[in-house]
C-alpha cells in the first residue's frame, strides 16, 4: 500500500472509531492523567466533609493521582449537585452525595436544578444512622420518659433542624406522626446553632447523625435517648433502638455515595469503582469511621448502587408525600 493510501486509511479508521464512540477507550485506559475533584455539597469542617477528605486521600493513593475536595454548600446540597451534573463527562469531577441529594430533595423541590437521572452512580462509601438526643439537663432520661413528658406539653415538644425540608426535619415529622408525639420544628441554618440551643434547654431535642451525637454525648453535653438503626450501636452503649421501644419502622440512615455525571465512559466508572471499593475496605478508613459511629460500606457493583438509590428514592417518597412539604 502506498504511503498516501495508508494515511487515508488511517484517517478513515479514526473517523469511524469516533463515530462509533470508540474514541473514549484510549482516554479511559489512561485514566486518570490529572487531579480528580470530589465536590462536597456542604461547608468545610463538618462530618460529611471530614469523611469525604479521608476518602479522597485513600482514593488518590489507589489511582496514583491527587484527589481534591471542593466544598460547594447551599440550597440543600443542590448547588454542588447541579455543578457536578453539568461537569465534563470524563470522571474528573465527582459528587460525594448524601441521601438528602438523591432521596429527599426530588420530592420537595418542584424546580430542582438537577435530577437523579443526571448522574451515573459509582458506589456507596459510608452510612450513618440518626439519633434522637436531648440536652444533658433535660428532665427526660429515656425515650419513654420523653413520651410521658410530651403528653404534659399541650403545645408540643420542640426539635431543632437544619432547615425545613432537611433530612432532620423529615425525620422529626415522621417520628412525631408514628409515635403520636406532638413535635414542633425550630429550623436553624446549620447543626451547630441547633445543638447549642438543645444543650442550653431552649429546644427539647434534635435528630442528628450518629457521628455528631457520639461527639456531643462523649463530652457530657447531650443525652442520646434512642437510635434509628436496626440494632444498637457499640458507640452508644445502652441506647435502645426505636424497634426496642416498639416502633420497628423507624429506621433511618443517611448514605453517602460517589456519583459521576451521566455519560461518563463505563471504563472510567469501572476504574473509579474498583478504587472506591479498595479505599472503603482499607483498615485505616474503616477505623477512622468506626471511631465516630459511621460505617464504611461499598456497593457490590455500580448497577446495584443505582438500584439501591432508586429504592431509597421510592422509600423516602412514601414518607414525604403525606407531609405535603413543597419548597422552591
Amino acid at each position: 500500500m502506498k504511503p498516501t493510501s495508508r494515511r487515508l486509511c488511517l484517517s478513515l479508521t479514526t473517523a469511524l472509531c469516533c463515530t462509533l464512540g470508540f474514541a473514549d477507550v484510549a482516554p479511559a485506559q489512561d485514566f486518570p492523567t490529572r487531579p480528580i475533584t470530589i465536590v462536597v455539597p456542604y461547608a468545610a469542617g463538618g462530618a460529611t466533609d471530614i469523611t469525604a477528605r479521608r476518602f479522597a486521600e485513600g482514593l488518590g493513593r489507589r489511582l496514583s493521582t491527587t484527589v481534591v475536595v471542593d466544598n460547594k454548600p447551599g440550597a440543600a446540597t443542590a448547588i454542588g449537585a447541579a455543578f457536578v451534573a453539568r461537569a465534563a463527562k470524563d470522571g474528573y469531577t465527582l459528587l460525594f452525595a448524601p441521601g438528602t441529594t438523591t432521596s429527599v430533595n426530588p420530592h420537595l423541590y418542584g424546580k430542582l436544578t438537577y435530577q437523579l437521572s443526571d448522574f451515573t452512580p459509582i458506589s456507596m462509601v459510608s452510612r450513618q444512622t440518626f439519633v434522637l438526643s436531648v440536652g444533658a439537663g433535660h428532665p427526660a432520661k429515656t425515650f419513654r420518659e420523653l413520651m410521658a413528658y410530651g403528653k404534659g406539653k399541650p403545645d408540643g415538644l420542640t426539635y431543632g433542624t437544619t432547615g425545613t425540608g432537611s433530612m432532620t426535619n423529615i425525620i422529626g415529622e415522621w417520628v412525631g406522626k408514628t409515635t403520636g408525639l406532638k413535635l414542633v420544628e425550630v429550623p436553624y441554618k446549620g447543626t451547630s446553632p441547633a445543638t447549642v440551643d438543645v444543650i442550653s434547654g431552649r429546644v427539647d431535642m434534635q435528630f442528628e447523625g450518629i457521628t455528631s451525637t457520639v461527639s456531643m454525648s462523649g463530652s457530657g453535653k447531650m443525652r442520646p435517648l434512642v437510635i434509628m438503626a436496626d440494632k444498637p450501636s457499640p458507640m452508644l452503649p445502652g441506647v435502645p433502638t426505636f424497634r426496642d421501644e416498639g416502633y420497628p419502622d423507624l429506621v433511618a440512615f443517611t448514605n453517602f455515595g460517589l456519583l459521576a455525571p451521566k455519560g461518563t465512559p463505563s471504563a472510567v466508572i469501572d476504574k473509579l469503582y474498583a478504587a472506591t471499593v479498595a479505599t472503603v475496605a482499607a483498615p485505616e478508613f474503616i477505623d477512622s469511621l468506626t471511631a465516630s459511629g459511621e460505617a464504611a460500606v461499598s456497593s457490590p457493583s455500580p448497577r446495584q448502587f443505582a438500584s439501591f438509590l432508586n429504592e431509597e428514592f421510592e422509600h423516602w417518597g412514601r414518607i414525604i408525600k403525606p407531609m405535603n412539604i413543597k419548597l422552591d
